[in-house]
């Protein structure tokens, strides 16, 4: 009857939490997903899900697999897939993510480096926005503008 439906697993099961006013400092490798209420300070790696909630601060450096930030962090970061900085979120170092969502309000303060990591081939973008005067009676061909997304050759 579709009372008892088995829930879909989205791999959002949390692994670890480490709750406000916890104070942490060291190497934090993991599986799966976390979230850090507190202070955590040091290293932290994962393929994995990184969660911060509000009062979270991080410093030092950070590789995940995704990252979901509504703290504070102080230091380089690299993610793999996937980056959100909410609202409350602040960013103090440099960013280096394929796919980046910040909410309006969210800081960054540093550098942000969006590749996709596999082919981080240089785009090209080129534009002929020439301002030239138009003759009465002449047709002419419309400025084209490219980007480095354009596969199809200049």
């Amino acid at each position: 009857m579709g009372l008892f439906k088995k829930k879909k697993s989205d791999n959002t099961e949390l692994n670890a939490f480490l709750g406000v006013g916890t104070e942490y400092r060291g190497k934090l490798d993991f599986v799966g997903t976390v979230r850090i209420d507190g202070r955590f300070e040091g290293e932290i790696s994962t393929d994995g899900d990184l969660v911060l909630g509000r009062k979270a601060y991080v410093k030092g450096a950070v590789r995940v697999g995704r990252l979901t930030s509504c703290g504070r962090i102080d230091g380089d970061v690299v993610v793999k897939e996937h980056t959100v900085l909410e609202k409350t979120s602040v960013l103090n170092g440099t960013l280096n993510t394929p796919v980046l969502e910040v909410e309006r309000g969210a800081v960054i303060e540093g550098g942000v480096v969006m590749t996709d990591g596999a082919s981080a081939r240089q785009k090209v973008v080129a534009a002929d926005f020439g301002a030239k005067a138009a003759q009465p009676g002449a047709a002419q061909a419309a400025p084209v503008a490219r980007t480095g997304s354009d596969d199809s050759g200049l």
